[in-house]
């Protein structure tokens, strides 16, 4: 089961009441300042339920069940054109996608390979894309884009691809099937997403934010994956 109902609770209200009632908080200044209180806390949220959610992948049925709920309620929300209101279901349906992929591709080889090789490639498709701020308006009804709004104004304080959420999503499973620290692998992915999100808040220049959940994923992990590999871990 997810890791205690009250905590998973806890999580899921604190992220929605964030996400909700970003346009009646008190709008911040300066932009940039604001852009950055009303991003880094869901993002940081958005870990914590994957860490939450980790222990699912032992109940494939469970995981099936959100991922069908968390679809309904984005093509719910999509369909009216939501902003950050259709960020919560977006986020569990990309979570429990990944925790699925993660038990039905239960392979050793997996472990490793997957942040390798779909971290060199976010990076590659990275290089030389438009510059792009935060604060911005962002249009409603992006289904594979998750949101983060900012407060009291009509514009995104950030964004997360969804792959992004699914990638962190398979390699918390991963950690959990395989044992390689599953809360200090799921803290480090999400140090990744909220060092992504500083750089881009930084520089005005997208980020690879799926490579820096993979560096954060292979960094947390690096320790007890030779052990792991002594013990036969890449023949599972």
């Amino acid at each position: 089961m997810a890791r205690g109902a009250a905590a998973l609770l806890g999580l899921l209200v604190a992220l929605a009441a964030l996400l909700l009632a970003a346009p009646a908080l008190p709008e911040l200044t300066p932009p940039g300042r604001a852009a950055l209180v009303a991003a880094v806390p869901p993002i940081v949220l958005l870990g914590a339920l994957a860490w939450a959610l980790g222990p699912l992948t032992r109940v494939p049925l469970a995981l099936a069940a959100l991922a069908l709920a968390g679809a309904l309620l984005t093509a719910a929300a999509d369909a009216q054109g939501a902003h950050g209101a259709a960020t919560l279901p977006e986020a569990l349906l990309a979570i429990a996608l990944g925790l699925l992929f993660a038990r039905v591709f239960d392979l050793g080889a997996f472990v490793l390979a997957l942040p390798l090789l779909v971290g060199a490639v976010d990076v590659a498709t990275s290089i030389g894309a438009s510059p792009a701020g935060w604060p911005r308006p962002l249009p409603g009804g992006e289904l594979l884009t998750l949101e983060l709004p900012l407060w009291g104004a009509e514009a995104a304080a950030g964004a997360i691809p969804m792959a992004s959420v699914l990638f962190l999503g398979a390699l918390q499973g991963y950690a959990e099937r395989h044992h390689l620290r599953p809360a200090g692998t799921a803290a480090a992915m999400t140090a990744g997403l909220v060092g992504a999100y500083l750089l881009e808040w930084q520089t005005d220049h997208p980020m690879p934010q799926t490579a820096f959940v993979a560096a954060g994923f292979l960094f947390s992990a690096s320790d007890v994956l030779p052990g792991w590999m002594r013990r036969g871990g890449l023949e599972r």
